[in-house]
């Protein structure tokens, strides 16, 4: 399911979480690895300059630093080839979040692996992931570096009723036969501000869980699938909850930014869970 996978680097910790990962699924998936760096054009801070004096710096630094990089991605391309993996690398000049997009479908890619970031943060991925994110139809990888093991032994579904079955879930059910996980698939039930009686809270429990089983028993999916419906005030907060306390390594999920009344709504809680989770989140589009 995985022969192809773009890696992009900004020199992050980050980004080398998202390689290791990279890394473990091509051995696993005898797959190739592309990496990619990708170069600013402009370079404000050389404004001060005079235009003359601008150009030669700017020009001074472009090739200093596409160097830098060059080595930076040699070293990568060594390492991994002396554990008999295929890496190869372009270095681009732009704007990440589209340079990353265009070299994914030029090198026909299964999945992209980003390091995550921080939003906030313009010299991380942090907004880039979103925005490829958003605009992408490649499965996307997001790491972030955490110190924990690289393993991919339980892997979390987040499911909406209103969905069925979507292809997270199948493409989380293909990953585990692969690594020979668990797949833990949830639902959660947002309560907002609002405060539930416990009677109706187990009942809606009760309900969306046998929903959720006769879905997944039509599917033909295998038998060894664990199936939780949890209340939270968010969906984001449920979901990375229920992945802490269940071990989990992996979260899939999909995004339906492309589809307008969901956007906001759906869209924001991938994107939290993103930015939020300590453990990598593969997110699909709905044309995945």
């Amino acid at each position: 399911m995985i022969k192809k996978i773009l890696w992009a680097t900004d020199g992050s910790e980050d980004s080398f979480e998202a390689l290791n990962y990279a890394e473990f699924l091509a051995k696993k998936c005898k797959a190739n690895i592309h990496g990619l760096a990708v170069l600013p054009e402009d370079y404000n801070f050389f404004d001060t300059f005079s235009p003359e004096e601008k150009k030669k710096l700017e020009n001074s630094f472009k090739e200093t630093l596409e160097l830098k990089e060059r080595k930076n991605l040699e070293e990568v391309k060594k390492k991994l080839e002396q554990k008999n993996l295929h890496f190869s690398y372009s270095i681009a000049k732009g704007i990440a979040s589209m340079e990353i997009i265009t070299a994914a479908e030029c090198e026909n890619v299964d999945l992209i692996a980003l390091g995550r970031g921080r939003s906030v943060d313009k010299f991380t991925l942090g907004g880039t992931v979103l925005k490829v994110s958003r605009n992408c139809k490649i499965p996307i990888l997001t790491a972030r570096k955490n110190g924990t093991r690289t393993a991919i032994k339980k892997i979390l579904v987040p499911v909406a009723l209103s969905h069925g079955i979507a292809p997270n879930f199948e493409y989380a059910l293909k990953l585990s036969k692969t690594f020979n996980s668990e797949l833990h698939l949830a639902n959660i039930v947002e309560t907002s501000e609002h405060e539930f009686p416990d009677e109706l809270m187990e009942k809606i429990k009760s309900n969306t869980k046998m929903e959720l089983g006769y879905i997944v028993k039509k599917s033909n999916a295998a038998e060894n699938i664990r199936i939780y419906v949890e209340a939270a005030r968010n969906a984001w907060i449920g979901i990375t909850e229920l992945a802490r306390k269940n071990d989990i390594d992996l979260i899939v999920m999909m995004t339906y930014g492309g589809i307008v009344f969901k956007e906001e709504f759906i869209g924001s809680i991938t994107y939290n869970v993103i930015q939020e989770s300590s453990i990598p989140v593969i997110v699909l589009t709905p044309n995945n």
